[in-house]
């Protein structure tokens, strides 16, 4: 079942929130949990067990705490052993232990999914060096629906039970539901456990401002996704998987247009999930800020995909800086080559792992590997270059502060991005060659590929109402808030033609038609809005 389908629009939405609005506070938990389960059943049955497993193993790890903690009560008779300090270090260890074990056990299935069989080719790829090739077959597996996610949010739960960020749930169903909410499971957020309790299991009463504000950010998340990532996906798929077939020009529209429908793809169903949150008084991270407007590579992935950013600078990058082996190669930098060295080279190192594995979180294949190595160096030059650029340039810093300096970045930054996106579609590291060479070829046909000059443009128009949209939201302004205050008939004015918008100008299907399939839409909700008549009549 997607997010945009219409039986999760008009029936499961719908259903969901009339029992949660209906049903007394104590019970709302429960029809969030009972939701979630449906929602993943339908999508994917036969691996509900996954994210079952997944949350008992986060749960029940941590049922022996109270019990570790006891042992640091004042009055227990075992601190006043003889060596009481030697009794807290095993008590720290035993947890210490809880949270790797639980960590390692959670990230278990994840890595044997989706990276072992990567692995496999990767080894039978150097086996075939070696005297007699001892190649191993390599598995095939069904990576289960929203895995990644999760299983990295368990590993976040655990870990900030161990810290002390959270306490630990004191019910299965309570992980169970925090890691299952149907709105973040397939594609995010990231969200933390002591950030979702509350809402989840201490629900507010349903209001008609969380009801209206999240299906205003539904409508939002629908016309990026069906008018604009849907219709642009034409253009880009034909380009992408019959590369050989495009040069210039066409590969720079391919490329431009996949960067615009992954932006409005993601974001727009990030828009979905989290208007879908907002209507039951759930209020799921941010997983964009207008990323297009950043002037640095840095600011850009600070605005992107922002909860998995957050999640590996604080349980990779920065437990990475700080472990015993980055201090031992911190003392060698400075004993071999300065304090200097000692300062940046670790947090680089740092850097340089956190960023192959971004790559490798989007998939297991070395053109992602690149894709995230790709921008560790872009971070990294930047930062070499940076002292560089002062010392040639004195005026640099005032230049900065002018206007049309900050424009230069923020269009230097998106095509540095846009290059990056060039990569990450590619199918594969000759393909991505490939393009890059025939960049410099020229291109004598239609640019109008798989798509007609009316598709092209709605892409234009749609492009230029999200970036108006996001530029306004750089500028302050709370367009949802500001439509909210706006009079009865304005509003839904508003709603109404946005509604109208996504049925007659969305794309459905590789071979659609907007108007038809736009009326193709229109009956199948007068036929529900007709089913749901003759019941209740």
């Amino acid at each position: 079942m997607s997010y945009n389908s219409f039986i999760y629009l008009f029936v499961f939405l719908a259903v969901a929130w009339g029992a949660w609005a209906v049903l007394p506070q104590r019970g709302r938990p429960f029809v969030l949990l009972a939701a979630s389960m449906v929602f993943y059943l339908v999508s994917a049955r036969q691996y509900v067990l996954y994210i079952l497993a997944v949350a008992a193993e986060a749960w029940a790890g941590w049922q022996p705490l109270p019990r570790h903690d006891a042992l640091f009560a004042p009055g227990n008779p075992d601190l006043a052993a003889p060596h009481p300090t030697a009794k807290k270090k095993q008590v720290a260890s035993l947890k210490k232990f809880t949270v790797g074990f639980g960590a390692v056990l959670s990230v278990a299935a994840l890595l044997a999914v989706k990276y072992l069989p990567f692995a496999v080719r990767v080894w039978n790829a150097l086996a075939a060096w070696l005297p007699g090739s001892p190649s191993l077959a390599v598995p095939s597996f069904v990576q289960p629906l929203g895995l990644s996610f999760f299983t990295l949010m368990a590993v976040s739960y655990v870990v900030d039970v161990y810290r002390g960020a959270c306490a630990p749930a004191a019910h299965y169903w309570q992980v169970l539901l925090f890691l299952g909410f149907w709105p973040h499971v397939v594609e995010g957020p990231f969200d933390r456990y002591g950030a979702l309790a509350p809402a989840l299991f201490d629900p507010p009463r349903p209001s008609y401002r969380s009801l209206t504000f999240g299906v205003q950010r539904i409508l939002w998340g629908l016309f990026k996704k069906m008018v604009i990532a849907d219709r642009a996906y034409m253009c880009v798929k034909a380009v992408f998987d019959d590369w050989v077939q495009y040069s210039g020009a066409a590969v720079v529209l391919g490329t431009l247009l996949y960067t615009l429908e992954l932006y409005a793809e993601f974001s727009g169903c990030m828009d979905i999930v989290c208007g879908s949150a907002e209507m039951f008084g759930v209020p799921l991270a941010e997983n964009f800020r207008q990323p297009f407007f950043s002037r640095s590579v840095g600011e850009f992935w600070r605005r992107w995909h922002i909860t998995l950013g957050a999640w590996l600078r604080e349980y990779v990058f920065q437990p990475l800086v700080l472990s015993k082996p980055m201090q031992k190669f911190t003392q060698f930098c400075r004993g071999r080559f300065g304090p200097a060295a000692a300062r940046q080279w670790p947090v680089w190192a740092a850097l340089g792992v956190t960023w192959a594995l971004i790559g490798l979180w989007h998939g297991a294949a070395f053109i992602y590997l690149l894709y995230g190595l790709y921008y560790f160096a872009l971070q990294w030059l930047g930062e070499l270059a940076e002292p560089l650029l002062l010392k040639a340039l004195p005026g640099l810093p005032a230049w900065r502060q002018k206007p049309v300096y900050r424009l230069w970045q923020t269009v230097r930054t998106f095509g540095l991005v846009c290059f990056g996106m060039l990569l990450f579609r590619a199918n594969g590291v000759r393909a991505a060659a490939d393009m890059l060479v025939s960049l410099f070829q020229p291109y004598g046909k239609s640019l109008l590929i798989k798509l007609d000059a009316r598709d092209m443009a709605v892409l234009v128009i749609g492009a230029a109402v999200l970036f108006a949209v996001d530029w306004l939201h750089t500028r302050g302004h709370h367009l949802r808030a500001e439509i909210a205050a706006r009079p009865l008939v304005l509003r839904w004015a508003v709603y109404i033609g946005a509604v109208l918008l996504v049925m007659i100008f969305g794309a459905y299907g590789d071979n659609y038609e907007p108007a038809a399939t736009g009326l193709a839409f229109f009956s199948n909700v007068r036929l529900f809005l007709i089913c749901i008549g003759e019941i209740l009549l």
